[in-house]
């Protein structure tokens, strides 16, 4: 998913290392889809693809929307769902990486989170075989026409926030840190400079149960935690 970063002015206690004011970076909005899809058919060579989307903030949601809608009778329902924390995929029997990637990097290509698409695989007796070059543009296609009917809506708002300290001999370490948790749902709102280069960073947790780990991770890299 492509996250913006777009900069402010703010005054503060805190300044930037050099004349200008301090420069603030917040995180864009978030989105998901507003409400689950009707189906979408895409078919090539005898193969058809019917996509279906939903929001889903928790993989437990996401599952429940598959169990709805997956169909025992097909060759192949394979999923995938982008949360805001986390992911989960399935090529159902596909070869490796030609059904749930593709389908899982137009979710991340439309930026959205909270979402998981379905895509069911019909396959008559005498179709030919796709390939796999063929099933990652068929599915990533049927998962793309998919989305493009739904309506975006604002994602859930992250639910902590933390606020760290770093020292210039910290701070490397500390951003390395965040980093590394960031596709757990950790993201850093704001990242303020005081004179001395110490750095003011004020996070926001996807999940409450993340802040006492990263708490304890961010106080090994040298980081001062404010309770």
């Amino acid at each position: 998913m492509r996250r913006a970063l777009l900069w402010t002015a703010s005054a503060t206690a805190f300044r930037t290392r050099s004349a200008p004011p301090i420069q603030t970076r917040t995180l864009r909005q978030a989105t998901t889809i507003a409400g689950e899809t009707a189906a979408v058919e895409y078919e090539v060579k005898k193969s058809r693809f019917v996509a279906r989307a939903a929001p889903a903030t928790t993989f437990e949601e996401a599952e429940a929307f598959i169990g709805r809608h997956a169909d025992d009778k097909a060759r192949h329902n394979c999923w995938a769902w982008f949360g805001a924390a986390s992911a989960r995929q399935s090529d159902d029997g596909e070869p490796t990486g030609t059904a749930a990637q593709p389908i899982r990097a137009a979710i991340e290509g439309a930026d959205f989170v909270d979402c998981a698409v379905l895509v069911t695989r019909y396959k008559a007796s005498t179709a030919p075989k796709l390939g796999a070059g063929g099933l990652i543009r068929a599915y990533g296609q049927a998962a793309r026409d998919c989305l493009k009917t739904a309506a975006a809506a604002p994602a859930a708002a992250p639910t902590v926030a933390l606020e760290l300290a770093a020292g210039p001999a910290a701070y490397g370490a500390v951003r390395g840190l965040l980093a590394a948790w960031e596709h757990r749902g950790v993201r850093v709102a704001a990242e303020d400079f005081a004179d001395d280069g110490a750095a003011r960073l004020s996070l926001r947790l996807d999940d409450a149960g993340l802040r006492d780990d990263l708490s304890r991770e961010a106080e090994a890299a040298g980081a001062t935690v404010e309770r």
